[in-house]
């Protein structure tokens, strides 16, 4: 309103500062920067190149071609694409378009090397997946800023190449935080959740404060790892440091030890958290559905409607997972039914699967089979999976068939769909179908190796089957073999005999 009353003498500086504070909403109104930008030039006013950056921006934000196009020739008349603002942004909004050899283009024509402009073709590489356009651009920069570091290092772990990521991070000469935090979050997506502890402890050797990005990663990691001990650390580290403990935080914490196993822990910290939110609900319930503490899983979701909080669609998939652990049908049949009608959340195919699940291990193999009949929703492999696994516990070969047809359609490739199927006709003593799901396994569907990780005075020890890298397995080995020639000597003086079936032993009493 006080614009329009001045709009006849408006300067350039008036100009600027409305079409700056539009372009920076990053909404549907930031339309309005490219309308005041026409009214300018409507009025006679000539922009600068602030006012060219501001609109440009803003039509990079909305993918408007058009004017962007038309306002790059308004800077090239006007002779301001020297101005690295100007530059910076036209880079954008090429790359924002899709345009990556137009702006490569544009680069050529700088007179200067503008960082912000290569470090935005860069991103755009990253983003295309072209990692080596986007490490021959990097390597061609005369200068390169801590930016440009940390978006190739992000770039490598993104598509899979921590190794790369981790030779740049150690060619760099000089660290930040957000440096650290780019590998150790790509070593996280990479599920190499070691290698994120090992890197946490170089951090602290190298005498750099992790903030509280560092700390969610690094508690992600140890709630994966299972790293009961290294988790103890960091909540300590956390205590002792002057990170700021907001809900967040906590939630983090909370997840770490419900992931750790030490539920109890989790509880306490959220019996903590001064404001909880929805999340810190979510992360409880869940944490005491696994540990099958179905009740207390309850209990929490009335305390979190007593608070006033809306339950999502997470928080009922926690509550029928705590319903399934504990054998509570009633109570989870209760909830499912009133999930539209009290929550106005609609079934997802994963609560179905939750639902399947519950009937399964109690034993009601044909409701659950009904339930996925009537589904209004296609069932995923989940729900199929749950079914499967309830027919296995409870030998029902014709249902198993049926789950197990559809999933070998849904995910060809997964080997445990066939080694339930195999476990379910061994149960029923089925050996030629047995043999038959053996050999349609052989040379089609891929065996991914086992892996377990066990924790030992703070260092988590990873082992794989068949795998003697590790630096102390001949010793293991040897406590194994003394250990198996003990439990020999025990079964024959007991009169107890073992039988080799497959890869494991069964005892039994002789005769």
């Amino acid at each position: 309103m006080i614009f329009d009353s001045l709009i006849t003498s408006a300067n350039v500086f008036l100009w600027t500062a409305m079409i700056t504070s539009y372009s920076s909403y990053q909404s549907a109104v930031t339309r309005e920067a490219i309308i005041i930008y026409r009214m300018m030039h409507q009025k006679g006013s000539h922009p600068n190149h602030f006012t060219l950056s501001s609109v440009l921006r803003a039509c990079s934000f909305m993918k408007a071609i058009q004017e962007g196009d038309q306002i790059h020739g308004h800077s090239t008349k006007l002779g301001f694409n020297s101005s690295s603002y100007v530059q910076a942004t036209l880079v954008d909004l090429y790359t924002k378009f899709g345009w990556t050899l137009e702006a490569l283009r544009l680069l050529g024509t700088f007179c200067e090397c503008n960082i912000v402009s290569y470090n935005t073709v860069i991103t755009s590489y990253i983003k295309a997946d072209n990692m080596k356009a986007a490490r021959d651009l990097f390597d061609e920069m005369a200068d390169k800023d801590l930016v440009s570091w940390n978006l190739m290092i992000s770039g490598y772990a993104s598509h899979g190449d921590t190794p790369s990521s981790r030779e740049l991070f150690d060619q760099m000469p000089e660290r930040e935080i957000s440096s650290w935090n780019a590998l150790v979050s790509g070593y996280c997506c990479n599920g190499q959740w070691d290698e994120a502890i090992q890197l946490f402890k170089e951090m602290c050797l190298a005498t750099v404060k992790p903030n509280h990005i560092s700390m969610a990663i690094l508690m992600s990691a140890c709630g994966h790892l299972g790293a009961l001990e290294i988790a103890r650390q960091l909540h300590g580290f956390l205590e002792k440091s002057c990170i700021e403990m907001n809900c967040h935080v906590f939630n983090s914490l909370v997840d770490m030890y419900a992931k750790c196993g030490n539920v109890y822990e989790a509880f306490r910290v959220f019996s903590e958290i001064p404001i909880k939110d929805a999340v810190s609900y979510n992360i409880i319930i869940l944490g005491l559905a696994s540990h099958g503490l179905g009740e207390d899983a309850i209990k929490s979701f009335s305390e979190m409607l007593d608070a006033g909080i809306q339950p999502d669609t997470i928080t009922l998939l926690g509550i029928l997972s705590a319903c399934s652990h504990a054998g509570l049908i009633e109570i989870g049949y209760k909830y499912f039914e009133c999930m539209s009608r009290d929550y106005a959340i609609e079934p997802s195919a994963d609560h179905y699967a939750c639902m399947v699940d519950l009937y399964g291990r109690a034993g009601l193999v044909e409701d659950a089979y009904d339930l996925v009949k009537s589904m209004p929703i296609k069932p995923h492999a989940g729900v199929w999976g749950a079914l499967l696994n309830a027919c296995r516990i409870h030998s029902n070969i014709d249902i198993g068939r049926v789950a197990a047809q559809e999933l070998f359609r849904i995910e060809p490739v997964n080997p445990g769909n066939y080694v339930i199927l195999s476990n379910l006709f061994a149960r029923a003593h089925l050996w030629d179908s047995v043999a038959e799901i053996r050999c349609l396994m052989r040379g089609k569907v891929p065996k991914t190796a086992g892996c377990s990780w066990i924790e030992v005075n703070g260092q988590v020890n990873e082992f794989l089957i068949g795998d003697a890298t590790h630096p102390h397995s001949k010793s293991i080995q040897a406590v194994l073999r003394h250990l198996s020639l003990q439990l020999s000597c025990y079964c024959k003086l007991m009169g107890w005999v073992r039988i080799v079936m497959g890869h494991g032993i069964s005892i039994r009493k002789d005769g």
